[in-house]
């Protein structure tokens, strides 16, 4: 029997690395830096790396940031930390703070997102942590702001709260975005304020979606602008938001670890949201949902495409449950009739997946999607080729990275590995090389947590702008005609400077919708027909005008009686 188990075991361990293998690995990208495991004496994170944001520049040095925060710390307690790049492929921790304030015998998740919630041009930090269950007064949300004169976070919260809720039992995600195009930052969270249920009886699960309203004696007031308490059993582990269905307004997608159960929520004006439609991807018990949706426009036609990954399941013994799949779904008229029968499969994973993100590392122009591969100890690109983006041949799917997938076999237990979770592109050491920063979410203490790997720059990285010119696109604005407001959707391919300019028909400038720096992704914004005195302009004829870099894009609007 021990021999039937011992080959049985080789067996599928052979057929999940055949499979591994029989992708290519591209050789181009190398691991240029990785943190210090904990068992060479690393700090940070104290924990699994749970949540990755990035990049970002935060004293404008030309060398980008990210932040960390940390899950199942135990006695260590979990924390944030702000990482920067500090020269050509290296890598240093610049700030962080531990949630010594809340049980460290407890939390085991903290989420993290960047935003500029008071709108005074200096980030902050947000994070989403786990309170003692049932232990009132502790407050689940902190946020730090950066101070320009030390050229640091703050060493304290700015601002706490506790949601309005008893505790936080589980603190699956936070995210930061101008959903509604008020100029405010909304933050969305997902949290369990309650203990796990039996699937189907209700849940204690929440979607809350709030607004810094105002500040009062250094306490700030947030104002709840949508809650739903009842929307799932398990905490939603991922937020994403896009405009599925291209009809200017954003929506909000959270997938929860039941069953990978979606749900979908669309602002419809001003600080206003409203449910819209939820579903399964799949009704296999060990099916489940974790990180992985994007909504992205990979082939530049105005349409929004969404990219979907399941986290597949493995015992602690390491016994495979369920694959994680890709899914890719889009043509998509009304999000509210959106179902699991609108996905196209693409393909299996046995080691699970968990983030997809899009970039092109390696500067050849053509759009990548990044998988990241969880058990497989992998990070998988799927580059796009050209054509109907919903068809699998019109991708080309390579490894980037790849562990050692054999030293990790800890028996009873599946987490000595290269757990492949969080990852973000962009060249944060300055050195005209694209890097993927990734992160592990594994208990190893003999495996990094942190990793960048770098494109060699065979392509050449520094004749990317030749190869893909920066490409923009805004649609008519809605509705049209408007009185008084009417809104917009622009995508821009590259980073750059961007403004967006209301004139009226003897070219004189009306409005300033927007001017500033972007990031490449698809915006929305609003204008609620104020002039520069902020009077209501007259009806007649306008135009909205789209400059990024020096490339611009106009087109006519009405403003109507």
């Amino acid at each position: 029997t021990m021999k039937i188990n011992f080959f049985s075991i080789l067996f599928s361990f052979n057929i999940i690395f055949t499979n591994i293998l029989a992708t290519e690995i591209d050789s181009s990208f190398i691991v240029q830096w990785q943190d210090s495991t904990w068992g060479e004496g690393g700090l940070f994170p104290a924990g699994p790396a749970w949540n990755m944001v990035g990049p970002y520049d935060f004293d404008n040095d030309g060398f980008g940031d990210f932040v960390v925060s940390s899950s199942y710390a135990g006695q260590y307690c979990n924390g944030v930390y702000h990482y920067e790049a500090v020269n050509d492929d290296s890598i240093a921790v610049k700030w962080v703070y531990t949630f010594y304030d809340l049980s460290c015998a407890y939390d085991a998740y903290s989420s993290v997102a960047v935003g500029n919630i008071d709108g005074d041009n200096y980030p902050e930090i947000l994070s989403l942590v786990d309170t003692s269950p049932g232990v009132t007064g502790q407050r689940g949300l902190q946020i730090f702001e950066w101070s320009p004169d030390s050229m640091s976070f703050l060493s304290t919260p700015t601002f706490t709260w506790d949601m309005g809720l008893d505790s936080v039992w589980e603190a699956g995600q936070i995210f930061v975005e101008d959903l509604d195009g008020d100029n405010k930052e909304e933050i969305i969270v997902s949290v369990m304020d309650g203990p796990w249920e039996e699937i189907g009886s209700g849940g204690s699960s929440r979607l809350m979606i709030f607004e810094l309203d105002t500040v009062v004696n250094d306490s700030a007031i947030f104002n709840i602008e949508y809650e739903d308490n009842a929307w799932t059993n398990w905490s939603g582990y991922n937020i994403s938001t896009g405009d599925l269905d291209n009809d200017g307004l954003m929506e909000i997608y959270t997938v929860a670890y039941e069953y990978y159960h979606v749900i979908v929520y669309e602002n419809t004006e001003e600080d206003q949201y409203e449910y819209q439609t939820d579903f399964y991807v799949s009704s296999e018990l060990y099916e489940r949902g974790n990180q992985g949706i994007l909504i992205h426009d990979i082939n530049n036609d105005g349409a929004n495409e969404l990219f979907v990954l399941t986290s597949g399941t493995n015992t602690l013994a390491g016994t495979l449950l369920a694959p994680g799949k890709f899914y890719v779904a889009g043509n998509i008229d009304d999000v509210s009739t959106l179902s699991f029968a609108d996905f196209n499969y693409f393909a299996s994973y046995s080691g699970g997946l968990r983030q997809v993100i899009n970039g092109d590392a390696d500067g050849d122009g053509n759009p990548n999607l990044y998988l990241a591969g969880h058990y497989n100890e992998s990070l998988y690109d799927w580059e796009y080729n050209g054509g109907d983006p919903l068809l699998i041949e019109n991708y080309t799917e390579s490894i980037v990275f790849m562990d050692d997938t054999t030293d990790n076999y800890t028996p009873g237990n599946d987490q000595g590995k290269v757990r492949v979770a969080k990852l973000f592109t962009g060249d944060i050491d300055n050195d005209n090389k694209n890097d993927i920063i990734f992160s592990s979410a594994s208990f190893a203490p003999d495996k990094p947590h942190l990793f960048m790997i770098e494109h060699d720059g065979t392509l050449g990285f520094g004749n990317q702008h030749n190869l893909a010119p920066q490409r923009i696109s805004i649609g008519q604005n809605y509705p049209n005609p408007f009185n008084p407001e009417t809104r917009f959707q622009y995508t821009i391919s590259q980073s750059n400077q961007v403004s967006l300019v209301v004139y009226d028909i003897l070219g004189k400038e009306v409005r300033t919708i927007y001017e500033g720096f972007r990031n490449a992704g698809t915006y929305h914004a609003r204008w609620q027909g104020a002039g520069k005195n902020n009077q209501i302009v007259s009806s007649g004829v306008y135009f909205f005008q789209l400059k990024v870099g020096e490339n611009r894009i106009t087109k006519k609007m009405v403003f109507g009686k």
